[in-house]
């Protein structure tokens, strides 16, 4: 026994010395030809790098920042709560990580944990509680399959959840019998009844409560820390879909304190597609092991000998090989993100929407469905043009006019999404506005 143990050791020190070195010579490799291929970028792209987005004051070149996206100008896109577009800088750095990977046969791993640590002072919370994931969903179906919940178990949804966050959750119902009690949220409802609604629906056999931090159907930013709060005085584990929320508001994860908070890198934030992020609470990582492992699932592993240990943090869900290139385009756009600042970020998409708000308000045919209250709404507008089917309004605005919205069906809403970031301006905005008045309008 003892001579196995002696020989799993040194198994574990060989295997330990050669990782050792082969991240060295990796290191050494990839910096060389990265200052290479770097001297190799175009002249504008250097350009972009150093011009300054804000001011020391915190005044933002908004026409700058704009000039960043490469957007088509004939193509306006208000519809960021689905997919935003990516600048310049993220679209370079992972093109020439991904030439460099194609070109020399690296994965790239080591580009993954400066990523987590942007992403973690960028959330405010511990780099080992935070996991890269693919997106908002990948990390929602992560949490649910994690719980071990049991039949008759509820969890509590709202019913404005995107299919991404409550899909999960009704395979659960469907495969074991987990309860999933869904809060009738009408377009009405004001954020302070669904949490009224939600502390009313709780029993004994609640187990988990899983909201939005953001709504994907009319933008209302729901009242989290409460909710998060009330989870934690009556022993039920917090689930927060934060795929609308972070980059489109500040998020500080400390001072939120959820159990469990998960969100995409291709909308708000203007990362890769293909990138997402979930925080976990301390306490589970230590309790509970995961339901897919490989490589970097470990702490310690050998085969020979049966043994799997594993790792006590959340990148124990970063298992195998990663596509390294978006990952660090994930962590490139927090780097822009940063270099505007996310409360000038905030103030300037809920300065656009104010605007547009204002410009539709008065026609008698359009309803509002976002809250009025500033506190809780931010960069999104969603509203119903009396006699208008949301879906067809949509088409023709992109066939017409190049102009890209979001039909809302979740909730049998019939209603249209708009929401404004930083790569639109006044003038797109005002033409917006001016669009969907001639909607109400006509009569056909």
């Amino acid at each position: 026994m003892k001579e196995n143990k002696s020989k799993s050791a040194a198994s574990e020190s060989r295997r330990d010395f050669l990782k050792n070195k082969l991240m060295a010579s990796a290191a050494l490799l990839l910096g060389f030809f990265k200052s290479t291929l770097a001297g190799n970028l175009a002249e504008g792209y250097l350009a972009d790098q150093n011009q300054q987005l804000a001011d020391d004051n915190g005044n933002v070149n908004w026409a700058a920042v704009k000039a960043q996206f490469t957007l088509n100008s004939v193509r306006h896109h208000f519809n960021t709560a689905s997919i935003g577009p990516s600048p310049k800088v993220v679209q370079d750095e992972i093109i020439q990580l991904l030439r460099l990977a194609e070109t020399f046969g690296n994965e790239l791993h080591e580009k993954v944990e400066p990523v987590r640590q942007r992403i973690a002072k960028f959330l405010n919370a511990p780099p080992t509680q935070i996991a890269i994931t693919r997106n908002t969903t990948e990390g929602m179906n992560i949490v649910a399959r994690s719980l071990n919940l049991k039949k008759g178990d509820e969890v509590i949804l709202t019913s404005e959840e995107h299919i991404g966050g409550s899909a999960p959750w009704l395979a659960l119902k469907n495969e074991i019998g987990v309860v999933v009690k869904v809060i009738n949220t009408s377009a009405n409802a004001n954020e302070e009844d669904i949490y009224d609604q939600i502390e009313k629906s709780i029993t004994v056999n609640t187990k988990v409560i899983s909201v939005s931090h953001i709504t994907c159907t009319t933008g209302t930013v729901l009242p989290v820390k409460k909710i998060i709060d009330l989870c934690a005085m009556r022993g039920i584990t917090s689930c927060i879909d934060g795929a609308q929320a972070v980059g489109q508001i500040p998020v500080d994860l400390s001072q939120l304190q959820p159990d469990f908070y998960v969100t995409s890198g291709h909308k708000w934030m203007f990362g890769p597609k293909g990138t997402g992020i979930l925080y976990l609470n301390q306490q589970f990582l230590e309790n509970t092991d995961p339901h897919y492992v490989g490589s970097y699932s470990d702490s310690r592993f050998d085969l020979m000998n049966g043994i799997l240990e594993y790792n006590r943090t959340a990148s124990r869900y970063e298992y195998g090989t990663r596509n390294s290139p978006i990952i660090a385009g994930l962590g490139s756009a927090i780097d822009f993100i940063n270099k505007i600042g996310i409360e000038n970020i905030s103030n300037r998409g809920k300065e656009l929407s104010l605007r547009f708000r204002n410009g539709i308000s008065r026609h008698p045919r359009i309803k509002i469905h976002t809250p009025m209250d500033s506190k809780y709404s931010a960069s999104i507008v969603t509203f119903t043009i009396e006699g208008k089917q949301s879906d067809e309004v949509c088409r023709k605005a992109i066939v017409g006019g190049r102009t890209v919205l979001r039909s809302i069906y979740e909730n049998d809403m019939n209603a249209i999404r708009a929401s404004f970031a930083i790569h639109n301006d006044y003038a797109e905005v005002d033409k917006l506005i001016q669009d969907m008045l001639n909607v109400a309008d006509s009569e056909d």
